[in-house]
């Protein structure tokens, strides 16, 4: 080969290294270049739902694409998970649930999805405090109360319950194991049924999102008898925890988490996860969750992933002690 030709060859090479790095930012600029889907594996008003229309508001206006949130409620958030973890790994369709999910291998025999197979984790956007709560006419104002009422009049209460296998229903099974208190249970297909029956009095008491429930607690609608928290929240100090009164291992935390379906290219997780990462630290946005109850949380992907593997091997020998094991 002449010396000509080889700088004729390089110049070229140059001139292609040169295009890639020019187009590579440009494919990766293009997107979004249409709406983004945000799946809500719950009915509409429940806790997961008040937060993502203002995650999806926010998100939208960073990516300058409309982010449409679509409920897809029912089987303790199992219908949506497996929605959107058959869909096209393309980022536009992303899931908003709560970090039990991945709890679900542990408690389901058959889920049509495979939790650590087909989800990628994106990012931990808030938690959440889960207050026991109870219609304001029952006759018990604080947890005790509650428990010596359980124990005068057992299986004449009933807990609303928004999903068999949820954080709710596991907080729920964790409170009564230790209470030794047993009630008769009413299964709605997530936390916005199981609210509006407990608010009407057709069911004593439920387990419920601070963020779903602070305005009926502030009306008087509603009667917090404990968080879940192990010590009390900033957002709701009034509130008493199970562990102060007198439940040291009745304690259990919510995450919210946004993933996606794995295989996502990873530009384009890296550009969800920074603009969603960018929504969670904005001053407004931060003010919008705790107003409702919310705290922040921001996380890498991979530090999402321990965190909920880590959530995968603590419940392990509690779900096998309590024996729950769901179709």
């Amino acid at each position: 080969m002449n010396r000509q030709l080889k700088w004729a060859l390089a110049g070229l090479a140059s001139v292609f290294t040169l295009c890639a790095a020019v187009t590579s930012p440009l494919a990766n600029a293009a997107y979004p270049d249409k709406p983004i889907k945000l799946v809500v594996p719950f009915s509409p008003g429940g806790g997961a739902d008040s937060l993502a229309r203002p995650l999806a508001d926010k998100l939208g206006q960073r990516l300058g694409q409309p982010v449409i949130i679509e409920n897809k409620s029912g089987a303790s958030s199992n219908i949506g998970t497996a929605y959107v973890a058959g869909a096209a790994p393309d980022g536009y369709t992303l899931l908003i649930n709560t970090d039990g999910i991945a709890l679900a291998p542990l408690l389901y025999r058959k889920l049509g999805y495979d939790f650590y197979r087909d989800l990628s984790p994106i990012t931990y956007v808030a938690k959440s405090p889960l207050v026991f709560a109870s219609n304001k006419k029952l006759p018990a104002s604080n947890l005790q109360e509650f428990i010596a009422l359980a124990h005068q009049k057992p299986d004449t209460l009933n807990f609303a319950n928004p999903g068999l296998g949820t954080p709710h229903h596991l907080a729920f099974e964790l409170f009564a194991r230790e209470a030794q208190v047993q009630l008769g249970e009413a299964i709605y297909r997530g936390g916005g049924p199981s609210l509006v029956d407990v608010l009407g009095g057709h069911v004593q008491v439920g387990m419920f999102t601070l963020g779903a429930v602070r305005g009926n607690i502030k009306t008087g609608d509603l009667t917090p008898l404990a968080v879940m928290t192990s010590e009390r929240t900033s957002l709701a100090p009034d509130i008493p925890t199970m562990v102060e009164s007198g439940l040291p291992k009745a304690h259990l935390e919510l995450g919210f988490v946004v993933l996606t379906p794995a295989k996502t290219p990873r530009a384009v997780v890296d550009r969800l996860h920074k603009e969603i990462d960018a929504v969670v630290r904005d001053p407004d946005f931060v003010s919008i969750l705790n107003q409702q109850g919310y705290e922040p949380y921001a996380t890498t992907p991979q530090q999402t992933s321990e965190a909920l593997r880590n959530e995968y091997e603590r419940w392990k020998p509690i779900l096998e002690a309590l024996k729950l094991q769901l179709d």
